[in-house]
């Protein structure tokens, strides 16, 4: 077997990275699906972090910009850009909320501002529920 290259090794933790640390996206989820012109919708039920108010969840891409969900009420949703505003680097999932490993933004599950540099919190993203259904962009 040969030695892994340091190049390699780099890609591979950064891929890892990308992904939410091993991260299943949501978009593998049958919960999740693909509608025309770049919109996703979702089973609100079928998606185990969403079970209680609080919790939110990545879901996948609407028109190429990373979104997920949060449950902020008994029947109310948000849905928000992944994406730092401080300078578009993608915002991954913590215990507490979100944070961006770039320059260390913190944000609640719901993508309000906790700590900057950013200055803004997460932008949201428009989606209609009906029926336990979200459709998103």
């Amino acid at each position: 077997m040969e030695p892994i290259s340091r190049r390699s090794f780099m890609a591979g933790v950064c891929a890892v990275v990308a992904l939410g640390a091993g991260e299943v996206p949501a978009a593998a989820n049958t919960a999740v699906k693909k509608l025309p012109g770049g919109r996703i919708s979702v089973n609100l039920k079928a998606v185990p972090a969403l079970a209680k108010v609080g919790g939110a969840a990545k879901i996948g891409s609407v028109k190429g910009v990373p979104v997920a969900i949060a449950r902020t009420g008994t029947s109310k949703y948000i849905a928000f850009n992944l994406l730092c505003p401080h300078q578009g680097v993608p915002v991954v999932r913590n215990e507490s909320g979100w944070i961006c490993n770039a320059h260390s933004s913190e944000f609640e599950a719901d993508g309000d501002l906790v700590l900057g540099p950013a200055t803004t919190g997460l932008a949201r993203v428009p989606m209609k529920v009906s029926k336990n259904v979200a459709t998103i962009g």
